[in-house]
């Protein structure tokens, strides 16, 4: 527990310091919309958004809205972390009312509540991530991964910087998911069933996509198609039950899209939720240095490495885990925009960390049991990793390391500098949008 406690204790330090709620830095781009849901229904009273046409003169936030097909106003963010913020926004908005604030929402209080959301579910993702590890290595190697997991990531920029973006609940609730589907196979339960299906509920809310970690419950342990049937068999009420719970989860949302759309499921990114499956953007999403995964984390370059490692240390795990991984990288880079915006390294990538971590403490594992010199050159860079990290993360606070145009010109023009190289702009390439959005994207 000493690392999770230092992760905690630095991660809190660190955000006070930037202070990002007291500067309005938090419900901004995606958590606007993201964040929506809750103003609308415990402020204003009113999810058809109707009340966004008639604002008080002195509301102080930003409230976003597509038009539907019926030309009623609609979010494009679900309202997953709106279910989670709920408790931390009723706190913040009783104080609102006795503070000299504003209360309709998007005030200091509110943005500081979030902040301590992403604090709380880091640690239940931390907490969570420990157990898994600790079935498999020792709690030194755990506490090495845990802290590499935060402090050689982009998950720490997440947490500190911009706190309402998803990707450190959904790596919170994919840690307690493989925690708890693992509980599951070695004693299937009503509780941890329950569990199962009340967290793939919330998983699937926020980001669709990360539906594929149904394959954890799926596969851990399976060995053949006669294992696989044999589980089948004898927990099916068990997954049915599962599965209604994950339904009254996502029943909210659909019940929002039936009122303003009309239907029961809609795409709410409209035309900008194309994928092209068939021209993935795979190698661009993981080594471009406008956003390469591997290039602004190369710690995971040796979790990609620990994988293949864990057909021996972890065999329950291997299969699971090697499908995922393929399977997310090949979506995540399918969409259009495989570069995701602005953003400090390629952000969607944050949610599998939980799951990258075990591959990358057979790593550490297979490091520490090497000659000496060997860990000694291990050690050195892997904190190499941590600094360049952390650098590289000023830097983008600073737009030094530009959020969605950099180039390899650009990124050694300014690798370990604190000021701007002479015409920078020119070494900069603005990505084509529209270009992309019609599956034309191109490399800088």
């Amino acid at each position: 527990m000493a690392a999770i406690i230092f992760i905690m204790i630095a991660a809190a330090w660190y955000g006070k310091n930037l202070n990002s709620w007291g500067k309005n830095r938090v419900i901004q781009n995606d958590v606007i919309s993201y964040y929506a849901y809750l103003p609308a229904a415990f402020i204003f009273n009113d999810l058809s958004f109707e009340f966004a046409k008639s604002l008080p003169e002195n509301f102080d936030g930003t409230i976003w809205l597509q038009e539907a097909p019926g030309g009623k106003p609609i979010v494009r963010m679900t309202m997953g972390l709106a279910f989670l913020w709920l408790p931390f926004f009723l706190v913040a908005h009783m104080f609102a009312q006795v503070l000299p604030v504003s209360s309709y929402g998007y005030s200091w209080p509110y943005g500081f509540s979030i902040f301590i959301a992403a604090l709380f579910y880091l640690f239940i993702g931390l907490y969570f991530l420990r157990k898994i590890l600790l079935r498999y290595y020792s709690e030194a190697i755990t506490g090495i991964t845990l802290l590499f997991v935060f402090f050689a990531t982009n998950l720490i920029y997440y947490v500190i910087s911009e706190p309402g973006m998803a990707h450190v609940y959904n790596f919170a609730l994919i840690a307690a998911f493989i925690h708890f589907s693992l509980e599951w196979i070695k004693k299937p339960g009503i509780q941890h069933t329950i569990v199962m299906g009340l967290l793939a509920g919330l998983i699937v809310l926020i980001r669709p996509v990360n539906i594929i970690v149904l394959v954890f419950p799926t596969l851990t342990g399976i060995a053949s198609v006669n294992d696989f049937a044999e589980r089948l068999k004898n927990n099916w009420k068990l997954i049915m039950l599962a599965g209604f719970v994950a339904f009254l989860v996502l029943l909210p949302q659909m019940a929002f899209w039936k009122m303003q759309t009309g239907q029961w499921l809609f795409n709410s990114y409209l035309d900008q939720g194309k994928f092209y499956f068939l021209k993935p953007n795979i190698w661009h999403g993981l080594f471009s240095f406008r956003k390469g995964w591997l290039i602004y984390t190369p710690v995971m370059i040796f979790g990609l490495i620990g994988i293949f490692w864990l057909r021996k240390k972890v065999p329950a795990l291997f299969l699971p885990i090697l499908i995922f991984v393929v399977l997310n990288i090949y979506i995540i880079y399918s969409w259009w925009c495989w570069w995701y915006g602005g953003s400090f390294g390629s952000r969607p990538m944050i949610d599998m960390y939980g799951i990258m971590a075990i591959p990358l403490a057979a790593f550490f594992q297979k490091a520490n049991n090497s000659k000496l010199w060997l860990k000694g050159m291990a050690a050195f860079i892997f904190l190499a990793f941590i600094w360049l990290n952390q650098f590289q993360m000023n830097q983008y606070r600073s737009s030094l390391l530009h959020w969605d145009s950099m180039t390899k010109e650009a990124y050694f023009s300014i690798f370990g500098k604190k000021k701007w190289p002479e015409n920078y702009e020119n070494l900069i390439k603005i990505p084509d949008y529209e270009k992309a959005l019609r599956g034309e994207s191109e490399y800088p």
